[in-house]
C-alpha cells in the first residue's frame, strides 16, 4: 500500500522562509535511477512555482502514478499554506526494462526521470551535487542561503541522494567558527541509508597552479587547508591535507578548468597523481568545460590547453562529473538568483554504488564508477571493449575492433547519442526518443591513434555524451584502452 510522507515541521519551516514560492506552475517527480521488480520504491514529488521555486500549496491534490507504478495511481494532497513537496513511498515496478511514473496536475502530464527495472539489479544510481555554496562562503552572501537550506533543499526540493557544501576557505573567507558549523551541521544532517552530506570544501590556487578545486573527504578533520597565500599548487594542497587524513579518506577535484585568469591547466610538476585527483568536474551552472568550441562555453575562457579533453589528451586518468557551483544555495537546480555569469543549467553527478553512505560516494568518485550530466537525470549505461565505465582495459592488439554500447534515457527526447574517441566523435545517433540503445564497433586500427603519457603508457580513450532536447546532456567517465596493458 502507498503512503505519503511530508516534510517535519522544521524542514517545512526552512524552505518556507529561505525559498518562498508562489502558485504551482509545474511538478518535478523523482524516482530511483535503478529499480527491482516487485520491490517497493519512493517517488519524490515537488510542485514548482514559475521561478521553479517549492510551490506554495493553495490547498491541491495531484495523481502521481502510471503504468510502470504497480500501486497503481497515487494521489497526492497538499495543505493551503504549505511547500508542495512530499514523498509517495511504497511504489513497485512490474516488468523488466525503462520506464517513467508521471504526475497529473491540472489537465498536464509530467514526467519522471527514467529508472531501469531488474529482477537482480545491481549497480544503483546515487545521484547528488558536489559542488554548492552557502552564505558562509561570503561570495555575494546576499544571495546565498543556509547551510540547513542546502540540505533540505537537497532532499526535498531537488529531491538528491546526496549533496557536498563546498564553501570557500581561501582569500581570508573561513573562520575556525565557520568550519566548526560546517562540520556539525554536515554530521547532523548525514543519514546514511537514505540521505548523505559529504565533507567538503573549495580551495582556491591560481591559474597555473591548479586554479579552483574542491576537496571532498570521508571525515572532517580538525581544519582545512587553505595554500593559496603561499602560492601553493594542487600537490602542495594534497601534501598539506595528507598530514591531517590519510589519503584514504581525501581527494581534490578542479574545475570550470577553462576561467580566465583562474584556469586548471595541470602541468606534470603539480599533478598529484590518480588516486589524490581521480576525476575532474566538466560541468556546472558557469558552462560546460569539455571541449574548446562546445556550446555551452563559460562566458571568458583561457587560451591554453585547459578543457577537460585536453587533460585526458594529456593523459591524465579523470572520470567525470558535475555539480551546480550554485552561489545561491539552489544543489541540483536552477535560480535567477545567482550571478549573470552563473546561468547555464545545472550539473548532478551519477555515484554508482550499493551503499548510500559517504564511504559509498566517495568510494564511487574515487574509483570514476560515476558520470556527470546537466538538467536532467539522465541514465546512461556504457560498455567499451567489455569494460564499464572508470575503468582501464589492457588492449595489446591495436587492430582488434572494439564492441561500443550505450544505453541511454531521458525525461525529454534524445536528440543525440554519441561515442568519442581521444576527443573526437566517431559514432553518432539521433533516437528522438526518451529511450534508445546504441550499439557500434570501432574498426580503426589503433596502431597510428595511441596517445602516450607517464600515467598509462601508450592509450586510447572513450567516452559517451548524451544529449537532450531539453539541452540537458550526460558524459560517462571514460574507458582507457591500455597498450602496454
Amino acid at each position: 500500500m502507498a503512503q505519503v510522507r511530508y516534510p517535519s515541521d522544521f524542514e517545512r519551516k526552512v524552505l518556507a522562509i529561505e525559498a518562498a514560492g508562489g502558485d504551482p506552475a509545474g511538478a518535478h517527480v523523482v524516482v530511483p535511477s535503478v529499480t527491482a521488480i516487485g520491490r517497493p520504491f519512493t517517488a519524490r514529488l515537488a510542485l514548482l512555482d514559475e521561478r521553479r521555486m517549492p510551490a506554495t500549496s493553495p490547498g491541491v491534490s495531484v495523481v502521481v502514478g502510471g503504468e510502470s507504478a504497480g500501486a497503481g495511481p497515487v494521489e497526492v494532497s497538499f495543505p493551503p499554506g504549505r511547500p508542495a513537496v512530499a514523498a509517495v513511498e511504497g511504489l513497485t515496478v512490474g516488468e523488466t526494462g525503462l520506464h517513467r511514473l508521471t504526475c497529473e496536475m491540472d489537465g498536464r502530464t509530467f514526467p519522471s526521470n527514467p529508472t531501469r527495472a531488474a529482477e537482480a539489479p545491481s549497480g544503483a544510481i546515487f545521484w547528488g551535487d558536489p559542488h554548492v555554496h552557502t552564505y558562509l562562503s561570503d561570495c555575494g552572501p546576499q544571495r546565498g542561503r543556509s547551510l540547513n537550506f542546502c540540505y533540505i533543499a537537497a532532499r526535498w526540493l531537488s529531491r538528491l541522494d546526496w549533496v557536498a557544501a563546498a564553501d570557500h576557505v581561501s582569500w581570508g573567507r573561513a573562520s575556525k567558527g565557520k568550519w566548526l558549523d560546517q562540520s556539525a551541521t554536515s554530521n547532523a544532517f548525514d543519514d546514511p541509508g537514505r540521505f548523505v552530506a559529504l565533507p567538503a570544501y573549495e580551495a582556491s590556487l591560481d591559474g597555473g597552479l591548479g586554479g579552483d578545486n574542491n576537496v571532498y573527504m570521508t571525515r572532517w578533520p580538525e581544519t582545512y587547508v587553505d595554500v593559496w597565500d603561499e602560492q601553493g599548487s594542487t600537490r602542495d594542497l594534497c601534501a598539506k591535507l595528507a598530514e591531517l587524513l590519510e589519503e584514504s579518506e581525501f581527494f581534490i577535484v578542479p574545475h570550470h578548468t577553462t576561467r580566465t585568469g583562474k584556469h586548471g591547466e595541470v602541468p606534470e610538476a603539480i599533478y598529484p597523481g590518480p588516486r589524490l585527483m581521480p576525476v575532474v568536474e566538466v560541468h556546472s551552472n558557469w558552462g560546460t568545460s569539455e571541449y574548446r568550441g562546445n556550446p555551452n562555453p563559460l562566458k571568458k575562457v583561457h587560451p591554453g590547453p585547459s578543457y577537460v579533453v585536453d587533460l585526458l589528451n594529456q593523459g591524465l586518468p579523470l572520470g567525470l562529473i558535475a555539480g551546480t557551483d550554485t552561489h545561491a544555495t539552489m544543489p541540483g537546480w536552477h535560480n535567477r538568483g545567482e550571478p549573470e555569469h552563473i546561468d547555464r543549467l545545472p550539473g548532478i553527478t551519477a555515484a554508482r554504488t550499493d551503499e548510500l553512505s559517504r564511504r559509498g560516494v566517495f568510494d564511487a568518485i574515487r574509483g570514476r564508477s560515476c558520470y556527470a550530466a546537466s538538467h536532467e537525470r539522465i541514465y546512461l549505461d556504457t560498455e567499451i571493449g567489455g569494460a564499464a565505465m572508470g575503468r582501464e582495459v589492457a588492449w595489446s592488439d591495436p587492430a582488434r575492433p572494439r564492441a561500443i554500447r550505450a544505453t541511454a534515457a531521458g525525461e525529454s527526447s534524445l536528440t543525440a547519442v554519441e561515442v568519442v574517441r581521444n576527443g573526437r566523435t566517431i559514432a553518432r545517433a539521433e533516437p528522438g526518443d526518451w529511450q534508445a540503445t546504441l550499439e557500434h564497433t570501432d574498426g580503426d586500427d589503433l596502431a597510428g591513434l595511441w596517445l602516450e603519457s607517464p600515467h598509462l603508457g601508450r592509450f586510447a580513450y572513450y567516452y559517451v555524451r548524451v544529449t537532450c532536447a531539453s539541452g540537458a546532456q550526460a558524459w560517462s567517465s571514460p574507458v582507457w584502452l591500455r597498450a602496454d596493458g
